[in-house]
């Protein structure tokens, strides 16, 4: 049907705010220390932009870097990736990634060591056929580029603040880490709320994610795996649920109940309560429309009830604050 509009301007339709980007993203968790933190590195070729940032609490006490810079004109299979401040080298494939920062307020020189196999959670979509998988939330099921992997892994290296009350301490790293891999057309801008955690036993290791899109905000997608003696594998059911509120849109306790496609139960309890620290994580500058998603880093004690091990977490807390 032609109208008197037809031949002007037209709006903008939703999936036209779809943006591939590849991301790299590293937990730093060292319980001896009381270091804790998260690099990210955001790389967004169709906005000709990449975001390099490493925020850090170091014996409670947040040091921050972060810098957005045209997107890197080598980029396919470089060895290399980041600004004059921070960088990672990709040294093995799977074994050994390096990460550098020396920013006005630390120097950082570390290393991550693979510590369990590296988990593609498309294994988790074969799993569950019956489910909305990940991709139906990013970015709406448009059956674009959709790749995510994950990896548990651990850290060493040395750490030397310049500024603050912790101004010229050196500490020799020594902990578990922990890499998150995607590539995808994501609609962040269209993300509700959501959940992503690493969570940490000396027997068992899961990767769990819970993501709720504003268009759909009755639907969300659960996935993840578990790791232990028995080997890597696919959960099949996920429920997180949020106890209690420490402000800040902070939950108290944060309960994982999981079961794996063989149906052994796991019920996990992080205390965000009794976080042992905590770093904010800003994805990218708010568009336009005044569009924020907040994001906290919550590195908290862990329970499994089925055992009684005690561990510890990375639990990320997501929400919008301007609804679309």
């Amino acid at each position: 049907m032609i109208t008197t509009h037809d031949d002007l301007p037209h709006p903008v339709p939703p999936i036209a705010y779809l943006r591939y980007k590849e991301n790299w993203f590293f937990l730093i968790i060292d319980v001896s220390n009381d270091v804790y933190g998260m690099a990210h590195f955001n790389c967004e070729p169709g906005h000709d932009r990449a975001r390099f940032s490493c925020n850090l609490m170091v014996r409670n006490e947040i040091l921050k870097y972060g810098v957005q810079v045209p997107f890197p004109e080598k980029f396919a299979y470089a060895r290399e990736l980041g600004d004059d401040k921070l960088k990672i080298r990709f040294v093995e494939a799977h074994k050994q990634i390096n990460m550098s920062l020396h920013s006005d307020a630390v120097d950082l020189d570390m290393s991550f060591f693979g510590y369990a196999p590296t988990y593609d959670y498309q294994n988790s979509d074969a799993a569950n056929p019956d489910k909305p998988a990940p991709s139906e939330i990013v970015s709406f099921g448009t059956n674009q580029m959709f790749h995510h992997q994950q990896q548990a892994m651990t850290i060493a290296g040395t750490l030397k603040t310049k500024t603050g009350k912790s101004a010229g301490t050196s500490i020799t790293l020594k902990g578990m880490g922990y890499r998150d891999h995607s590539r995808a057309m994501r609609a962040d801008n269209f993300t509700f709320k959501h959940v992503w955690s690493f969570l940490y036993f000396p027997k068992t290791i899961f990767g769990v994610m819970s993501i709720t899109g504003s268009l759909r905000q009755g639907m969300s997608t659960d996935s993840g795996y578990v790791h232990d003696a028995d080997g890597t594998r696919a959960l099949k059911d996920i429920v997180v649920t949020n106890h209690g509120d420490i402000g800040d849109n902070m939950p108290a306790k944060v309960e994982f109940r999981l079961t794996d496609v063989y149906g052994k139960p796991f019920t996990v309890i992080a205390d965000i309560e009794r976080r042992m620290g905590y770093v904010p994580l800003i994805t990218e500058k708010p568009d336009s429309s005044g569009f924020l998603y907040n994001i906290i880093e919550n590195f908290a004690p862990l329970t499994l009830k089925e055992s009684g091990e005690t561990g510890y977490s990375l639990v990320e807390i997501g929400y919008q604050t301007k609804k679309i």
